[in-house]
């Protein structure tokens, strides 16, 4: 990370008019002023004396779930990107330092629980203002947890890096602290991260589930352009998921639809292209939302205007977060849904497959059967967890802080659903590949699928137990673009 030029001037005249605006005796929230619904008035001079430190060892008080080494950098530069901007109104040393932390792979350890996603993340943030002026917080360098000074020692590594050796810790003041917190930095980390993940379970799913068509026999009309586009069909995302399940197929022979029985296809395969295009779109929607909250400027309140001045309002308010986690949590179990009803199919012992997938000729007569288990149990897991979290928010702080968002516990519930999204997208995949495998005679779209499974897996034979063929395969659905 870099700052690019007329950055620091930009920063600099930020803070200038902030300093400006202070002698003048002007009233700055959060500069001369206490915090949240205190915030009667200006304060005496000596009151605001290490007011920001105070404030960031006051707001540290997060518990729970650690949030990982990647996270936590990823709400670095998350709010380095913010500060940047040169509506916070923070010092220079500070963004200096930020660009430190990032260029050197240095971060705070935050934890999840405390956030409300109504002033930002005010809780879950207070360790990285902490951080910079040198207090014993602990803190990542790479992967391995340190404590603060010896993180800010370390975040000198890179010779491109700004000045010295190291780090040296930042006086905070003005609104450094306040401008550190006062974002959504944490929250909207944490979902597009996991919303990035969920982007790719999902590409990688699509592939497995037109695997399983072509092994089971899908009468392949269902998933056609003509049925799926316009002028029929007026939804984009079921044309592209219809059209991605073609693409896995095209050069695939058909596999013979069943000589008995209904002569139409069960709903989760002849109606794949219409569960899975809301779950496109509605990924989509997500992702625009938090890509605007990640470029866009959440603090309060924000320097703008010619001549520049303070203007306080809401957009510290992480409704778009939460709303975008909750919705992605959602897709993730209708996609598990689609998955789990697919497996039944599969170990069903009909439509020209074997029972349990079981290899024929082998003593076995388990096959798969553990494995589809597996995945109802991820799919009820799915289920639960896509209970939303926006609407369980409470009012707080002596209720200045009369509605929030909750932004941060839906970020982390959409986390959740990841892990469990990706074992069942595998737990999937192994019985899709299995299927394929017993069918034989598939096209290079289908086969190059095939040889990417078993290259991550190594054995599909269930010797070794499918636990780590199932671990295996969740990495490479999550890596998967």
């Amino acid at each position: 990370m870099v700052l690019e030029p007329g950055v620091l001037d930009r920063v600099v005249r930020g803070h200038r008019a902030l300093l400006v605006a202070l002698e003048a005796g002007e009233t700055v929230y959060g500069a001369n002023t206490a915090f949240g619904g205190d915030a009667t008035g200006v304060l005496e001079g000596r009151h605001t004396e290490g007011l920001q430190l105070h404030l960031a060892r006051s707001l540290d008080a997060a518990v729970g779930e650690v949030l990982s080494p990647r996270i936590s950098r990823g709400v670095v530069i998350a709010r380095a990107h913010v500060l940047a901007r040169g509506n916070s109104a923070v010092s220079p040393e500070v963004m200096k330092a930020l660009v430190r932390l990032c260029r050197s792979g240095v971060a705070p350890v935050l934890r999840a629980s405390g956030s409300l996603g109504a002033s930002g993340d005010l809780v879950t943030l207070a360790p990285l203002p902490r951080l910079l002026a040198g207090d014993p917080v602990p803190a990542w360098v790479g992967d391995d947890r340190v404590t603060g000074p010896e993180a800010l020692a370390a975040a000198g590594v890179d010779p491109s890096a700004l000045a010295g050796p190291g780090l040296e810790p930042v006086s905070l003041s003005g609104r450094d602290s306040l401008a550190l917190v006062n974002g959504l930095s944490g929250a909207a980390s944490v979902a597009a991260l996991a919303w990035a993940d969920s982007w790719s379970l999902l590409q990688w799913a699509l592939r497995g589930i037109a695997a399983t068509g072509w092994a089971l026999g899908i009468r392949r009309e269902a998933w056609g352009a003509d049925l799926n586009g316009r002028p029929l069909r007026l939804h984009p995302g079921q044309a592209a998921a219809a059209a991605s399940l073609r693409r896995v197929l095209e050069d695939s022979p058909p596999v013979a639809a069943p000589d008995a029985g209904p002569i139409q296809d069960p709903y989760s395969l002849r109606c794949a292209p219409q569960l899975l295009g809301p779950v496109l779109d509605g990924l989509q929607v997500a992702g625009g939302w938090l890509e605007g909250e990640l470029d866009g400027v959440s603090d309060n309140p924000v320097l703008m205007g010619d001549p520049p001045g303070f203007r306080s309002g809401g957009n510290f308010f992480g409704g778009y977060v939460a709303a975008a986690a909750d919705l992605a949590s959602g897709a993730l179990a209708r996609l598990g849904d689609l998955l789990d009803r697919q497996g039944f199919l599969l170990v069903a012992g009909d439509r020209g497959l074997p029972r349990n997938l079981v290899v024929p000729g082998s003593t076995d007569v388990q096959g798969l059967k553990g494995v589809h288990q597996t995945a109802t149990a991820l799919a009820m897991e799915l289920q639960r967890g896509a209970i939303p979290a926006a609407p369980f928010a409470r009012s707080a702080e002596g209720h200045n802080q009369d509605v929030v968002s909750n932004a941060m516990a839906a970020a982390m519930a959409l986390s959740r659903q990841v892990a469990r999204a990706s074992m069942l997208v595998a737990a999937h995949t192994l019985m899709a590949a299995q299927a394929v495998e017993l069918r034989g005679g598939s096209g290079e779209a289908l086969g190059e699928w095939l040889r990417q499974v078993d290259a991550a897996v190594g054995d599909r034979s269930g010797t070794a137990g499918y636990s780590t063929a199932l671990d295996r395969l969740s990495r490479l659905c999550r890596a998967n673009p």
